[in-house]
């Protein structure tokens, strides 16, 4: 049986992890957050203790250790963690620099413990299929990728903790903290971007951050495409749109739909004949979707520490959503193109300007 403690347990996020951790029967035998009676109103719960401290939290000999706090201070938490010889399991996102996502996972490496990382959306099964389509070219030579995400917020919600919104306590906006999620399934199912050119802007709410951004992006091979993530308008809720010269997909919550193309549309331009002719579908295939709770996650990952299976998100692969969100802010707020991978001196110099303002 699997013994974890939880740091952080005071979160709000801390609802979808519990029934993840009652899936894999474990035992919580420690909890620990900064607000005492928030963690002793899930210790009462749990029936187990609330300890005083992440050192005292660590001495109660776990497998896992659970981090849920607030992302600014993820890395200090995880690397204590894995110091302390705990397979780590840490909410989105990963962090927020990659200077502190470089040190978290290479700490992982020196210990020898797994880091996996709460994207549970790479185990919806519309999610792997997509991926699973585009990994083995059925798309032929990627062309075009766009990504829509809206996730409306009322300006109230930004008052519900004093860190959300501030560049200090958050170190971004929708982009490292809502839109996250949407940002990680463009990695996840196409691979990121070599380049973007953003627009950042805090269109409604009054806070420091982002709550809307737009980007041009292109990638390694020239294909090119969009990205839209807002808190601050409504719309639909998830759409990733790839298309390539064999097919194109679209991919929505709960559903793939994908066209496969009779032939190759590099072969189709090339071929004699009517120059207004249509391309030809082949086939229409879609999915109705399930799972990308982090029940799967958690099943996954004590798969993973016995040997059994790959993390569906280590730490290493969530590292490239942490870069993509740093590229889009940085290229926002200097108002220039940004080639990824970040220079990461640059962008934490960057953050600490945006703080201190």
């Amino acid at each position: 049986m699997t013994r974890l403690v939880v740091t952080g347990v005071g979160a709000n996020v801390w609802q979808f992890h519990s029934p993840g951790i009652a899936a894999i029967d474990a035992t919580v035998v420690a909890v620990h957050d900064v607000d005492a009676d928030r963690a002793k109103l899930v210790a009462d719960e749990l029936d187990c203790p609330v300890a005083a401290s992440l050192d005292e939290l660590l001495g109660h000999g776990a497998d896992l250790a659970v981090v849920l706090a607030p992302h600014r201070f993820h890395a200090d938490l995880v690397v204590t963690c894995l110091q302390a010889r705990h397979h780590v399991f840490v909410e989105k996102p990963l962090t927020v620099t990659m200077t502190d996502a470089d040190r978290m996972c290479d700490e992982a490496d020196r210990q020898q413990r797994l880091l996996a990382v709460a994207f549970q959306q790479r185990t919806r099964t519309e999610v792997i299929r997509a991926r699973e389509l585009i990994a083995g070219g059925e798309l032929g030579e990627l062309q075009r990728v766009d990504l829509l995400a809206t996730w409306p917020r009322k300006s109230g919600y930004f008052d519900t903790a004093p860190w959300r919104g501030t560049w200090r306590g958050e170190g971004g906006g929708v982009l490292v903290n809502q839109g996250h999620h949407d940002l990680d399934l463009l990695c996840h199912v196409v691979g990121p971007p070599a380049s973007v050119l953003a627009r950042t802007r805090t269109a409604v709410h009054p806070i420091e951050t982002e709550d809307t951004a737009v980007a041009l992006a292109e990638w390694s091979n020239g294909a090119t495409g969009t990205i839209r993530v807002s808190t601050a308008e409504t719309g639909e809720q998830q759409r990733l749109e790839v298309v390539g010269t064999g097919g194109r997909l679209r991919l929505t919550p709960g559903r793939l739909e994908f066209w496969r193309n009779a032939e190759d549309f590099r072969d189709y331009a090339a071929a004699p004949g009517d120059p207004y002719a249509a391309p030809r579908i082949d086939t229409v295939e879609t999915l109705t979707g399930r799972d990308g709770r982090h029940v799967q996650l958690y099943q996954n990952l004590v798969a993973a520490i016995a040997g059994e299976r790959e993390l569906v998100a280590a730490g290493r692969s969530a590292a490239l959503t942490t870069e993509l969100a740093a590229a889009l802010i940085m290229s926002g707020r200097l108002r220039r193109e940004v080639s990824l991978p970040v220079d990461r001196a640059g962008y934490d110099e960057l953050l600490l300007e945006l703080a201190a303002r």
